[in-house]
This record gives structure tokens, sequence and C-alpha cells, in this order.
């Protein structure tokens, strides 16, 4: 799983310096040359950023990076930040769960019916619409990898005073 988020990091790595470049090659044909190329802002909308998002969140869990009240939470004796980091990994793993149903239904509801991008890209809608169930996947794996994790330092504490 170390190398799945870490692999999928570097996916996310790459599409932003993708759209950098991109981004600075659309600026200097614009201004300098006054003939924009077409499919920038619809390659970096419908394909980067959904990549660079969801791409990086299981290789965010897996550091433990994500954004959390860090006052309180590290005044906390560590058995019990420990069990709260189950009950949040748990519920943050059902909430990714969802949005990755719905997200899966659009996107088979585009693959079914045909849908196609808009704009200055035409392709099938699903190539886009896959991208954020493949990260959800990732992050529920990621979270529930995590708390299984607490939940042993949690026995193995339990262990140690008992």
């Amino acid at each position: 799983m170390d190398r799945v988020d870490t692999g999928m990091n570097w996916l996310s790595r790459a599409a932003m310096l993708v759209m950098l470049v991109l981004i600075i090659i659309q600026v200097f044909t614009r201004y300098i040359l006054n003939d924009p190329i077409e499919g920038v802002i619809g390659a970096t909308e419908l394909y980067l950023m959904p990549i660079i998002v969801f791409g990086s969140l299981g290789y965010l869990e897996m550091y433990d990076g994500h954004v959390r009240v860090g006052i309180v939470f590290d005044a906390l004796p560590e058995g019990l930040r420990a069990g709260f980091n189950v009950v949040l990994r748990l519920v943050a793993a059902v909430f990714f769960a969802l949005i990755c149903y719905g997200a899966s239904r659009e996107a088979l509801k585009a693959w079914d019916f045909g849908y196609r991008t808009s704009g200055d890209i035409d392709a099938p809608l699903v190539t886009t619409l896959v991208i954020a169930p493949i990260g959800c996947v990732l992050i529920v794996l990621r979270l529930l990898m995590n708390a299984a994790g607490d939940v042993q330092f949690l026995r193995g504490a339990s262990d140690r005073t008992g």
C-alpha cells in the first residue's frame, strides 16, 4: 500500500508540473505570440487538478499530514489520542466511501449514456469522473490500515499496563 500511495503522489506531482508547464506555455502564447493554444484550461480542470487532489490524499494520510486541532489533540494522553484516531479514521473512511460510491455512480452513468466533456477537449466524460473514486478507494484503504495500526497500539498499551 505504501508503494501505491507513493506512486499516486508522484503522479500528482507530475500532474502539477505538467499543469505549471502548460500554463506557462499558455501565457507565453497568449501574450507574446498573440495566439493561445487551446485545451489548457480544459486539461487543467478536467484531469490535472483532480489528479493532484485525489492522487495525494492517501499519501498525506500515510504520513498523518491531514489537518487537525493540534493544541487540543496533542495535549491528550497517548492512549486516548489513539482511541480518538481510530474513531476519526473510521468516520473519515465512511465519509470517503460515500464519496466514492456517489462518484462511481456518476462515472457509470456517464459511461452508460456516453456523455462527453464540453469545451476545448472532446473526450468521454468517464475519463475524468473515474479519478475521484480511485483516489477515494485509496484513502479509504489507507484510513482503515492506519485505524488498524492504532487498534494494535491500543492493544499493546493495554497489555503493557494490564
